[in-house]
């Protein structure tokens, strides 16, 4: 993949994102048409790869100066987001949810924008908010492992029963915190073990 982002002009990168967008933001809301993939899996991952890299090869572009433009993007992104609720709601009450999901392109646009805003925003170090920060990938794996996924979300959260309840998003956001907390948890735990193992390993194995 670095390959490809290393060859590839700003012109053709731009049309690959594009691509990308289409197939994993916009085609799962066009009726009929399905993408095979989901955004828990690998193949999204790379889509993710794609859009850090751009960043990363075309730093200059996304300066501080238009800080203001990402905000109104994100802030515009929620708006949206929240009105669909009221609008779809009328139409269709069972899909009021349809721009909250992961593969939405509200959400897409939200998530490329904070993303621009925290890259722009200085940040005195703190040891507290790297080591939980860095545990973040490991907290993506945990809740997205495959054969934990539906032990978690089906028989443990049971999320399809609180879809319809009126302080849903209140629920769903105490959810994700306590879901983020318990596997950071986990991932500490991994490291602790990890780096007694070692301190072992060179004590008396050498």
């Amino acid at each position: 993949m670095n390959l490809i982002i290393e060859h590839l002009n700003k012109k053709d990168f731009q049309k690959l994102l594009i691509t990308l967008f289409v197939m994993f933001s916009l085609l799962p809301y066009m009726k009929n048409i399905t993408v095979v993939t989901n955004n828990n899996s690998v193949i999204n991952l790379v889509y993710i790869y794609f859009i850090g890299g751009y960043f990363r090869k075309y730093n200059d572009d996304f300066s501080k100066d238009k800080m203001k433009y990402y905000i109104l993007s994100f802030v515009g992104s929620l708006i949206l987001m929240l009105s669909s609720i009221i609008v779809i709601d009328l139409i269709k009450p069972n899909h009021w949810f349809a721009f909250l999901t992961t593969s939405s392109p509200l959400e897409a646009i939200a998530g490329i924008s904070l993303f621009l805003i925290a890259k722009n925003t200085t940040i005195s170090y703190n040891e507290i908010i790297n080591k939980i920060a860095a545990s973040t990938f490991a907290v993506y794996l945990i809740h997205c492992q495959a054969v934990f996924f539906p032990i978690l979300w089906n028989k443990i959260v049971k999320a399809e029963q609180w879809q319809s309840v009126p302080y849903t998003i209140g629920y769903e956001l105490l959810v994700a915190c306590i879901i983020y907390c318990g596997a950071t948890l986990i991932d500490f735990i991994r490291i602790y073990i990890l780096k007694t193992y070692l301190k072992f390993k060179v004590r008396f194995v050498g």
